[in-house]
């Protein structure tokens, strides 16, 4: 007997359910342990499935973290279309980076431990860089607000500069060098400095008077 036209739908489906099974048993393990890690042997048990499932789905410990800072990324996406921020393209900017981190302090630890891992040298590079640079373009939306003579180098450079931006400010986060709490205003500023030249001119006083450096703790 062979596969009809719908099986193919359908083991994609079971595949995702058993991809899922695993990243949701990996973050419980990582919340759970103090030094927010896990072994692949635990992972397996408390996703109860077999010992070899997490590494036929994923292939290695690096790509599950790769995975789940994916799943963190389309949080952030989803948060922001569900909360539908208004205003122009910086005021989305600014929304999504509250929305990001907001995100990122709900499960701290695993956000720290995920992202962190992300600095790890791995059998190939990971695609964490265009996952976050789609995420700032969803913020921009269409530019329309913007003031330049180059809004198509614009819609290239503008998302990964932000994606630079708020790596950075996650990556001191990670070492203790920024609090939870300092964590927007790191962002917000970041992400003014970029933006401030391509703002309409009776705007950027106003902006200009947001932006402020943080005290190191």
């Amino acid at each position: 007997m062979t596969d009809g036209p719908s099986s193919s739908p359908l083991r994609e489906r079971n595949r995702q359910t058993a991809r899922d099974v695993v990243l949701d048993a990996a973050e419980r393990l990582l919340q759970a342990s103090p030094s927010a890690d896990f072994s692949m042997r635990a992972l397996a048990t408390e996703a109860g499935v077999g010992f070899a499932t997490p590494f036929n789905h994923f292939g290695s410990k690096n790509a599950i973290m790769q995975a789940l800072s994916s799943r963190v990324i389309k949080r952030m996406a989803t948060r922001f279309r569900e909360q539908r921020p208004q205003g122009d393209a910086v005021d989305r900017v600014l929304a999504m980076g509250r929305i990001s981190v907001g995100v990122l302090l709900e499960k701290p630890d695993v956000s720290k431990s995920v992202v962190g891992s992300l600095g790890v040298a791995g059998p190939s590079p990971s695609a964490v860089l265009p996952q976050s640079e789609a995420l700032w373009s969803l913020a921009l939306g269409d530019l329309s607000t913007l003031s330049s003579d180059a809004p198509i180098a614009l819609r290239a450079v503008l998302p990964q500069q932000l994606a630079f931006t708020f790596r950075g400010c996650v990556s001191f986060w990670i070492a203790g060098e920024l609090t939870d709490e300092a964590m927007v205003t790191a962002f917000q500023t970041g992400a003014l400095a970029i933006l401030l030249g391509f703002v309409n001119p009776t705007r950027r006083a106003a902006l200009m008077a947001q932006m402020s450096p943080l005290p190191i703790p």
